[in-house]
């Protein structure tokens, strides 16, 4: 297994990769807030923000990417391949943390990992941020009537008519990601899922059983910045979905470099981790 000097922690910035992303509904999405006890509107509502525009939760994006993470790391075998900081330094406390990073799988490594507990004392932070997208343009959404079944007995069920409230195909949506002392191969992870989410493989929302879920995802052209970056200039990083000054393409072309990388640290696997 490949080594490295130490565990990337939030501790020390050697590098923070910033790019945004949009999101368009291909088909209807759903994420809701639960169900409504308003007489108006709809008994499923989708969430909003403070202006009652649809949102895309940053954690609900997070969520599905990191699925995807696990999905694929498992599939091609890749914590095997995950490399090993080093334990032995001499000061029993970096060392004692290099075991536990060692122990982690790639997801968490990146996804972080909530402690402590008996067996680790050690939390590791996410290195992986998302924020919320917020809905761009015209923001249309629909109602969609549905009809509760019992799976037991295949008949309808009490209170049986519902309404479920949709946001629209075509809307779009538009936020930031953050990758903090990423290696190529952990941003090509990222970059992997987002493809698979615009190919349908990963499914956004709620009721993807339904056919709801599936968006169209284009990337910026990210940008990866040090410590001295941040010295260098007053205005280094802007504001979630505020763009890097370059035009939206498919996460094939602008997180290309980065999936070459995966490919790299996968051993080829005969090309199954990216879309191109």
């Amino acid at each position: 297994m490949p080594s490295e000097a130490r565990v990337p922690t939030h501790a020390a910035l050697d590098s923070v990769l910033l790019f945004d992303y949009g999101l368009r509904c291909r088909t209807g999405l759903h994420i809701g807030v639960g169900k409504s006890s308003a007489f108006a509107g709809s008994d499923l509502p989708v969430l909003r923000d403070g202006d009652g525009r649809p949102l895309v939760p940053g954690s609900s994006l997070r969520g599905v990417l990191r699925s995807g993470v696990e999905a694929l790391c498992t599939s091609l075998d890749l914590n095997a391949r995950k490399p090993m900081a080093d334990t032995s330094t001499g000061d029993p406390k970096v060392d004692e943390l290099a075991e536990a990073w060692n122990k982690l799988p790639l997801a968490e490594r990146l996804f972080g990992r909530v402690g402590p507990s008996k067996a680790d004392r050690f939390s590791f932070g996410s290195r992986f941020q998302v924020s919320d997208a917020r809905c761009e343009g015209e923001a249309l959404t629909e109602l969609r009537d549905g009809v509760a079944i019992r799976r037991d007995t295949r008949t309808v069920s009490g209170s049986a008519k519902f309404d479920l409230e949709v946001v629209a195909e075509g809307t779009r949506f538009q936020g930031a990601i953050r990758v903090k002392n990423g290696s190529d191969y952990e941003v090509g992870l990222i970059a992997q899922a987002l493809w698979m989410l615009d190919q349908g493989l990963l499914l956004l929302g709620g009721n993807s059983a339904r056919g709801l879920g599936w968006v169209e995802v284009l990337v910026s052209t990210p940008r990866r910045l040090t410590a001295a970056d941040l010295l260098a200039t007053s205005t280094p990083a802007r504001g979630p979905g505020a763009g890097n000054g370059d035009a939206f393409g498919p996460v094939t072309e602008h997180l290309a470099h980065y999936l070459a990388a995966l490919r790299e640290f996968a051993g080829g696997a005969n090309g199954t981790t990216n879309g191109g």
